[in-house]
Protein backbone atom coordinates (compact mmCIF):
# COMPACT_ATOMS: atom_id res chain seq x y z
CA UNK A 1 0.00 0.00 0.00
CA UNK A 2 1.38 3.17 -1.06
CA UNK A 3 0.74 7.13 0.70
CA UNK A 4 1.51 9.86 -0.80
CA UNK A 5 1.44 12.89 1.63
CA UNK A 6 1.35 16.72 1.08
CA UNK A 7 1.73 19.79 2.56
CA UNK A 8 0.04 22.03 0.40
CA UNK A 9 1.18 25.45 -0.29
CA UNK A 10 -0.34 28.22 -2.75
CA UNK A 11 2.18 30.42 -4.15
CA UNK A 12 1.82 34.39 -2.21
CA UNK A 13 3.31 36.26 0.84
CA UNK A 14 1.84 33.20 3.33
CA UNK A 15 4.53 30.86 1.63
CA UNK A 16 6.73 33.63 1.47
CA UNK A 17 6.79 33.79 5.27
CA UNK A 18 6.89 30.10 6.02
CA UNK A 19 9.88 29.80 3.70
CA UNK A 20 11.49 32.07 5.85
CA UNK A 21 10.74 30.23 9.02
CA UNK A 22 12.28 27.05 6.86
CA UNK A 23 11.13 24.14 9.76
CA UNK A 24 9.96 20.64 8.52
CA UNK A 25 5.99 20.95 9.00
CA UNK A 26 4.74 19.11 11.59
CA UNK A 27 1.30 17.96 10.17
CA UNK A 28 2.99 15.92 7.13
CA UNK A 29 5.99 14.30 9.34
CA UNK A 30 3.96 13.29 11.80
CA UNK A 31 1.41 11.49 10.10
CA UNK A 32 4.78 10.02 8.33
CA UNK A 33 5.87 8.58 11.52
CA UNK A 34 2.91 7.65 12.93
CA UNK A 35 2.33 5.48 9.61
CA UNK A 36 2.93 1.74 10.10
CA UNK A 37 5.80 0.21 8.32
CA UNK A 38 3.84 -2.16 5.81
CA UNK A 39 2.61 1.36 4.06
CA UNK A 40 4.96 2.65 2.06
CA UNK A 41 5.10 6.74 2.41
CA UNK A 42 6.10 9.07 -0.15
CA UNK A 43 5.58 12.94 0.85
CA UNK A 44 6.24 16.69 -0.13
CA UNK A 45 6.08 19.59 1.40
CA UNK A 46 5.06 22.20 -1.21
CA UNK A 47 6.53 25.87 0.94
CA UNK A 48 9.72 24.39 -0.04
CA UNK A 49 10.24 21.45 -2.00
CA UNK A 50 8.30 22.41 -4.90
CA UNK A 51 5.07 20.83 -6.67
CA UNK A 52 3.92 17.75 -5.83
CA UNK A 53 3.38 15.13 -8.18
CA UNK A 54 0.13 14.52 -9.80
CA UNK A 55 1.43 11.75 -11.47
CA UNK A 56 2.57 9.86 -8.26
CA UNK A 57 1.11 6.26 -7.91
CA UNK A 58 -0.49 6.51 -4.65
CA UNK A 59 -3.20 3.93 -3.51
CA UNK A 60 -4.05 7.34 -1.10
CA UNK A 61 -3.38 10.56 -0.94
CA UNK A 62 -3.39 12.58 1.93
CA UNK A 63 -3.08 16.89 1.93
CA UNK A 64 -2.73 19.34 4.91
CA UNK A 65 -3.06 22.97 4.48
CA UNK A 66 -2.88 26.33 6.25
CA UNK A 67 -6.30 28.64 5.58
CA UNK A 68 -4.41 30.54 2.60
CA UNK A 69 -3.33 27.16 1.05
CA UNK A 70 -6.79 25.80 1.28
CA UNK A 71 -7.73 26.18 -2.37
CA UNK A 72 -4.23 24.94 -3.74
CA UNK A 73 -5.21 21.78 -1.17
CA UNK A 74 -8.36 21.39 -3.16
CA UNK A 75 -6.83 22.14 -6.90
CA UNK A 76 -5.00 19.09 -6.10
CA UNK A 77 -7.34 16.88 -4.37
CA UNK A 78 -9.72 17.27 -7.36
CA UNK A 79 -7.24 16.24 -10.13
CA UNK A 80 -6.23 13.40 -8.34
CA UNK A 81 -9.88 12.46 -7.49
CA UNK A 82 -10.40 12.81 -11.48
CA UNK A 83 -7.70 10.18 -11.59
CA UNK A 84 -9.82 7.68 -9.49
CA UNK A 85 -7.53 7.93 -6.36
CA UNK A 86 -8.33 8.61 -2.77
CA UNK A 87 -8.02 11.90 -0.93
CA UNK A 88 -8.30 12.54 2.95
CA UNK A 89 -7.51 15.86 4.10
CA UNK A 90 -6.10 16.39 7.80
CA UNK A 91 -4.66 19.26 9.89
CA UNK A 92 -6.23 22.92 10.93
CA UNK A 93 -8.57 24.08 8.11
CA UNK A 94 -9.77 20.46 7.49
CA UNK A 95 -10.96 20.13 11.18
CA UNK A 96 -12.96 23.71 11.18
CA UNK A 97 -14.14 23.38 8.43
CA UNK A 98 -15.09 19.74 7.53
CA UNK A 99 -17.87 20.27 5.42
CA UNK A 100 -16.15 22.58 3.21
CA UNK A 101 -13.17 20.07 2.43
CA UNK A 102 -15.47 17.13 2.42
CA UNK A 103 -16.91 18.72 -1.32
CA UNK A 104 -13.47 17.73 -2.40
CA UNK A 105 -12.10 14.91 -0.75
CA UNK A 106 -13.71 10.92 0.58
CA UNK A 107 -12.32 11.88 3.94
CA UNK A 108 -11.51 13.87 6.83
CA UNK A 109 -9.58 13.93 9.69
CA UNK A 110 -10.72 15.78 12.74
CA UNK A 111 -8.13 17.36 15.20
CA UNK A 112 -5.02 15.32 15.65
CA UNK A 113 -4.33 12.47 13.25
CA UNK A 114 -2.07 9.79 15.14
CA UNK A 115 -5.18 8.48 17.15
CA UNK A 116 -7.78 7.62 14.41
CA UNK A 117 -4.99 7.33 11.58
CA UNK A 118 -4.87 3.18 12.31
CA UNK A 119 -8.76 3.08 12.35
CA UNK A 120 -8.99 4.97 9.29
CA UNK A 121 -6.20 3.23 7.39
CA UNK A 122 -7.87 -0.03 8.56
CA UNK A 123 -11.36 1.17 6.92
CA UNK A 124 -9.08 1.89 3.65
CA UNK A 125 -8.25 -1.37 3.31
CA UNK A 126 -11.15 -2.75 3.62
CA UNK A 127 -12.84 -0.73 1.40
CA UNK A 128 -14.86 0.74 4.25
CA UNK A 129 -14.09 4.24 4.36
CA UNK A 130 -15.96 6.70 6.48
CA UNK A 131 -16.59 10.76 5.84
CA UNK A 132 -15.30 11.74 9.30
CA UNK A 133 -12.98 10.64 11.32
CA UNK A 134 -12.46 12.24 14.88
CA UNK A 135 -10.38 10.79 17.83
CA UNK A 136 -12.36 10.70 21.35
CA UNK A 137 -8.84 11.06 23.04
CA UNK A 138 -5.76 13.29 22.30
CA UNK A 139 -2.24 11.73 21.05
CA UNK A 140 -0.07 10.14 23.97
CA UNK A 141 3.05 12.48 23.16
CA UNK A 142 4.81 9.60 25.54
CA UNK A 143 3.65 6.66 22.43
CA UNK A 144 5.09 9.63 19.42
CA UNK A 145 6.94 7.61 17.07
CA UNK A 146 10.22 9.87 15.86
CA UNK A 147 10.03 11.83 12.92
CA UNK A 148 11.59 9.48 9.54
CA UNK A 149 14.89 11.85 10.11
CA UNK A 150 16.49 9.21 7.44
CA UNK A 151 14.76 9.82 4.36
CA UNK A 152 14.12 13.48 5.36
CA UNK A 153 15.72 15.75 2.83
CA UNK A 154 16.53 19.08 4.67
CA UNK A 155 18.45 20.70 1.96
CA UNK A 156 15.28 22.88 1.37
CA UNK A 157 15.43 23.86 4.45
CA UNK A 158 19.24 24.87 5.01
CA UNK A 159 20.21 22.10 7.25
CA UNK A 160 17.23 22.74 9.96
CA UNK A 161 15.48 19.53 11.19
CA UNK A 162 12.37 19.48 13.87
CA UNK A 163 11.77 17.43 16.58
CA UNK A 164 8.37 17.52 18.78
CA UNK A 165 8.53 18.66 22.14
CA UNK A 166 4.80 19.74 23.21
CA UNK A 167 1.59 20.10 21.90
CA UNK A 168 -1.34 22.95 22.93
CA UNK A 169 -0.70 26.30 25.20
CA UNK A 170 -2.16 27.19 28.20
CA UNK A 171 -3.49 31.29 26.77
CA UNK A 172 -6.09 31.91 25.18
CA UNK A 173 -5.19 34.18 22.66
CA UNK A 174 -8.36 35.08 20.66
CA UNK A 175 -6.73 35.32 17.47
CA UNK A 176 -4.61 31.73 17.92
CA UNK A 177 -5.90 28.62 16.62
CA UNK A 178 -3.18 26.01 18.98
CA UNK A 179 -5.85 26.28 21.60
CA UNK A 180 -9.12 25.31 20.11
CA UNK A 181 -6.87 22.46 17.89
CA UNK A 182 -4.53 21.05 20.86
CA UNK A 183 -7.15 20.54 23.73
CA UNK A 184 -5.01 21.23 27.04
CA UNK A 185 -1.24 21.59 26.38
CA UNK A 186 1.06 18.13 26.88
CA UNK A 187 4.75 17.45 27.35
CA UNK A 188 6.60 14.68 25.24
CA UNK A 189 9.24 12.87 27.94
CA UNK A 190 12.38 14.67 28.11
CA UNK A 191 14.43 11.21 27.56
CA UNK A 192 12.31 10.63 24.33
CA UNK A 193 13.17 14.19 23.05
CA UNK A 194 16.90 13.62 23.90
CA UNK A 195 16.76 10.28 22.35
CA UNK A 196 15.55 11.23 19.24
CA UNK A 197 17.77 14.31 18.50
CA UNK A 198 20.69 12.08 19.33
CA UNK A 199 19.93 8.78 16.87
CA UNK A 200 18.72 11.79 14.21
CA UNK A 201 22.74 12.79 14.02
CA UNK A 202 20.66 16.47 13.73
CA UNK A 203 22.71 19.07 15.09
CA UNK A 204 20.47 22.76 14.31
CA UNK A 205 16.99 22.31 15.54
CA UNK A 206 13.59 23.41 15.98
CA UNK A 207 12.23 22.03 19.11
CA UNK A 208 8.51 22.00 17.83
CA UNK A 209 6.46 23.74 21.10
CA UNK A 210 3.85 26.50 20.83
CA UNK A 211 5.17 27.29 24.14
CA UNK A 212 8.09 26.14 24.97
CA UNK A 213 8.53 27.43 28.70
CA UNK A 214 5.24 27.21 29.64
CA UNK A 215 6.07 24.30 31.82
CA UNK A 216 9.14 26.18 33.56
CA UNK A 217 9.88 22.69 35.57
CA UNK A 218 9.77 21.01 32.49
CA UNK A 219 12.26 23.23 30.40
CA UNK A 220 14.64 23.27 33.03
CA UNK A 221 14.51 19.49 32.56
CA UNK A 222 14.76 19.52 28.77
CA UNK A 223 17.91 22.53 28.53
CA UNK A 224 20.25 19.78 30.88
CA UNK A 225 19.49 17.38 28.85
CA UNK A 226 19.91 19.14 25.67
CA UNK A 227 23.22 20.40 27.11
CA UNK A 228 25.82 17.40 26.53
CA UNK A 229 24.50 17.07 22.88
CA UNK A 230 26.44 20.59 21.43
CA UNK A 231 23.60 21.42 19.48
CA UNK A 232 22.42 24.45 18.11
CA UNK A 233 18.51 25.10 18.65
CA UNK A 234 15.39 27.34 17.72
CA UNK A 235 12.06 27.59 19.34
CA UNK A 236 8.85 29.16 20.17
CA UNK A 237 8.54 30.94 23.36
CA UNK A 238 6.99 34.02 25.12
CA UNK A 239 9.47 36.85 25.51
CA UNK A 240 9.04 36.39 29.40
CA UNK A 241 11.61 34.04 29.05
CA UNK A 242 14.27 36.55 29.49
CA UNK A 243 12.61 37.17 32.98
CA UNK A 244 14.15 34.43 34.49
CA UNK A 245 17.73 34.08 34.77
CA UNK A 246 18.13 30.67 35.34
CA UNK A 247 15.96 29.61 32.62
CA UNK A 248 17.57 32.12 30.24
CA UNK A 249 20.92 30.99 31.08
CA UNK A 250 20.00 27.29 31.18
CA UNK A 251 18.26 27.51 27.52
CA UNK A 252 21.63 29.70 25.95
CA UNK A 253 23.86 26.76 27.56
CA UNK A 254 21.65 24.26 26.03
CA UNK A 255 22.33 25.61 22.46
CA UNK A 256 18.98 28.15 22.36
CA UNK A 257 20.14 30.87 19.05
CA UNK A 258 16.81 31.70 17.80
CA UNK A 259 13.81 32.80 19.32
CA UNK A 260 10.48 33.35 17.56
CA UNK A 261 8.44 35.30 19.99
CA UNK A 262 4.79 36.79 20.00
CA UNK A 263 5.54 40.52 21.05
CA UNK A 264 2.35 41.26 18.64
CA UNK A 265 2.06 44.77 18.76
CA UNK A 266 3.41 47.75 21.47
CA UNK A 267 -0.51 48.62 22.34
CA UNK A 268 -1.08 47.07 25.60
CA UNK A 269 -4.97 47.47 25.31
CA UNK A 270 -4.73 45.30 21.84
CA UNK A 271 -2.71 42.57 24.33
CA UNK A 272 -5.00 42.71 26.70
CA UNK A 273 -8.39 42.14 24.56
CA UNK A 274 -6.81 39.86 22.42
CA UNK A 275 -5.92 37.56 25.68
CA UNK A 276 -2.27 38.34 26.14
CA UNK A 277 -1.86 40.83 28.47
CA UNK A 278 0.55 38.27 30.15
CA UNK A 279 3.00 40.16 27.62
CA UNK A 280 4.98 42.53 29.74
CA UNK A 281 5.55 44.65 26.41
CA UNK A 282 7.00 47.67 28.34
CA UNK A 283 9.52 45.32 29.63
CA UNK A 284 10.59 44.27 25.73
CA UNK A 285 13.47 46.33 24.99
CA UNK A 286 14.91 45.03 28.22
CA UNK A 287 13.81 41.16 28.37
CA UNK A 288 15.50 41.23 24.30
CA UNK A 289 18.67 43.34 25.62
CA UNK A 290 19.28 40.31 27.97
CA UNK A 291 18.33 37.73 25.63
CA UNK A 292 21.15 39.42 23.09
CA UNK A 293 23.47 38.94 25.88
CA UNK A 294 23.55 35.41 25.79
CA UNK A 295 23.55 35.86 21.45
CA UNK A 296 20.50 35.10 20.94
CA UNK A 297 18.23 36.39 17.80
CA UNK A 298 14.80 37.31 18.41
CA UNK A 299 12.17 37.44 15.71
CA UNK A 300 8.59 38.11 15.97
CA UNK A 301 5.94 39.38 14.58
CA UNK A 302 4.10 42.85 14.62
CA UNK A 303 0.12 42.48 13.74
CA UNK A 304 -2.07 45.22 12.75
CA UNK A 305 -6.14 45.63 12.64
CA UNK A 306 -6.81 45.30 16.39
CA UNK A 307 -10.02 47.26 17.36
CA UNK A 308 -7.76 49.06 19.82
CA UNK A 309 -5.53 50.61 16.69
CA UNK A 310 -5.98 53.37 15.17
CA UNK A 311 -4.02 55.02 12.11
CA UNK A 312 -1.18 56.18 14.18
CA UNK A 313 -0.29 52.34 14.89
CA UNK A 314 1.97 52.28 12.19
CA UNK A 315 4.24 54.62 12.73
CA UNK A 316 4.50 53.64 16.51
CA UNK A 317 5.11 50.32 15.60
CA UNK A 318 7.96 50.94 13.21
CA UNK A 319 9.61 53.37 16.16
CA UNK A 320 8.62 50.57 19.00
CA UNK A 321 10.79 47.28 17.02
CA UNK A 322 13.57 49.91 16.00
CA UNK A 323 13.60 51.23 19.98
CA UNK A 324 13.50 47.55 21.34
CA UNK A 325 16.40 46.45 18.60
CA UNK A 326 13.81 43.35 17.69
CA UNK A 327 16.27 41.23 15.30
CA UNK A 328 13.44 40.24 12.77
CA UNK A 329 9.84 41.41 11.93
CA UNK A 330 7.28 40.25 10.15
CA UNK A 331 4.51 42.84 9.42
CA UNK A 332 1.41 41.26 9.24
CA UNK A 333 -2.68 41.96 9.35
CA UNK A 334 -4.15 40.48 11.78
CA UNK A 335 -6.46 37.37 9.94
CA UNK A 336 -9.18 35.90 11.50
CA UNK A 337 -8.57 32.20 10.76
CA UNK A 338 -11.46 29.78 11.21
CA UNK A 339 -11.77 28.14 14.72
CA UNK A 340 -10.48 31.34 16.28
CA UNK A 341 -12.61 32.92 18.54
CA UNK A 342 -11.72 35.99 16.58
CA UNK A 343 -12.87 34.59 13.63
CA UNK A 344 -16.37 33.86 15.69
CA UNK A 345 -16.86 37.63 16.93
CA UNK A 346 -16.03 39.07 13.49
CA UNK A 347 -18.98 36.52 11.71
CA UNK A 348 -21.65 37.27 14.62
CA UNK A 349 -20.64 41.06 14.59
CA UNK A 350 -21.11 40.55 10.36
CA UNK A 351 -17.25 42.73 9.89
CA UNK A 352 -15.92 39.87 8.04
CA UNK A 353 -15.15 41.45 4.04
CA UNK A 354 -14.50 37.86 2.43
CA UNK A 355 -14.28 34.34 2.79
CA UNK A 356 -11.98 33.83 0.10
CA UNK A 357 -9.31 32.05 2.12
CA UNK A 358 -6.99 33.05 -0.95
CA UNK A 359 -6.79 36.61 0.73
CA UNK A 360 -6.60 35.45 4.32
CA UNK A 361 -2.69 35.73 4.20
CA UNK A 362 -1.68 38.28 6.53
CA UNK A 363 -1.56 40.84 3.63
CA UNK A 364 -5.40 41.52 3.17
CA UNK A 365 -7.81 43.48 5.36
CA UNK A 366 -10.47 40.32 5.26
CA UNK A 367 -12.88 42.18 8.03
CA UNK A 368 -14.03 45.66 8.66
CA UNK A 369 -11.75 47.30 11.16
CA UNK A 370 -13.06 49.22 13.89
CA UNK A 371 -10.74 52.64 13.84
CA UNK A 372 -9.65 52.90 10.02
CA UNK A 373 -11.08 51.86 6.60
CA UNK A 374 -9.80 48.13 5.17
CA UNK A 375 -7.68 50.34 2.54
CA UNK A 376 -6.26 52.21 5.76
CA UNK A 377 -5.40 49.04 7.14
CA UNK A 378 -3.75 47.56 3.97
CA UNK A 379 -1.59 50.37 3.04
CA UNK A 380 -0.17 50.94 6.53
CA UNK A 381 0.70 47.26 6.50
CA UNK A 382 2.65 47.89 3.34
CA UNK A 383 3.92 51.11 4.46
CA UNK A 384 5.48 49.64 7.61
CA UNK A 385 6.79 46.60 5.57
CA UNK A 386 8.47 49.13 2.76
CA UNK A 387 10.10 51.39 5.56
CA UNK A 388 11.23 48.27 7.61
CA UNK A 389 12.77 46.91 4.79
CA UNK A 390 14.13 49.75 3.25
CA UNK A 391 17.85 49.66 2.74
CA UNK A 392 18.83 52.14 5.16
CA UNK A 393 17.43 50.35 7.98
CA UNK A 394 18.19 47.09 6.86
CA UNK A 395 22.19 48.07 6.88
CA UNK A 396 21.69 49.62 10.04
CA UNK A 397 19.98 45.89 11.77
CA UNK A 398 22.82 44.57 10.02
CA UNK A 399 25.43 46.12 12.36
CA UNK A 400 23.20 46.25 15.68
CA UNK A 401 22.54 42.83 14.72
CA UNK A 402 26.49 42.04 14.98
CA UNK A 403 26.71 44.09 18.11
CA UNK A 404 24.41 42.55 19.93
CA UNK A 405 24.73 38.52 18.87
CA UNK A 406 27.86 38.76 17.22
CA UNK A 407 28.45 37.82 13.48
CA UNK A 408 28.45 34.18 13.61
CA UNK A 409 24.69 34.36 14.81
CA UNK A 410 23.87 37.96 12.57
CA UNK A 411 24.40 36.18 9.58
CA UNK A 412 22.10 33.40 9.97
CA UNK A 413 19.56 36.36 8.82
Amino acid sequence: MNIYIIKASAAGAFKDYKQFMGAPPQSIYALAAATPDWVEVDLVDETSQGAADLAVTADLIAIFMSTPDAYRGYQLADEYRRQGKTVIFGGLHASFMPDEVLEHSDAVIIGEAEPIWPELLNDFTKGQLKARYQGKQLSDLSALRAFPHEYMDLTPYDGLGSVVVSRGCKFKCSYCTVHRFFEGMRNRPVGQVVDEIRKSGLEYIELHADNLIADREYAFELFEALKPLNIKWLAEATINIAEHDDLLEAAANSGLFYLLSGLETPSRAALKAAGKGFIKIDKSKEYIRKLHEHNIAVDSAMLFGFDEHSTDIFEETLAFVEDIELDVCHSVIITPYPGTTFYQQLENEQRLLTKDWALYDGTHAVFQPKQMTPQELEEGQAWFHEKYNSLGRSLKRSFVKARNIEWINSSYF
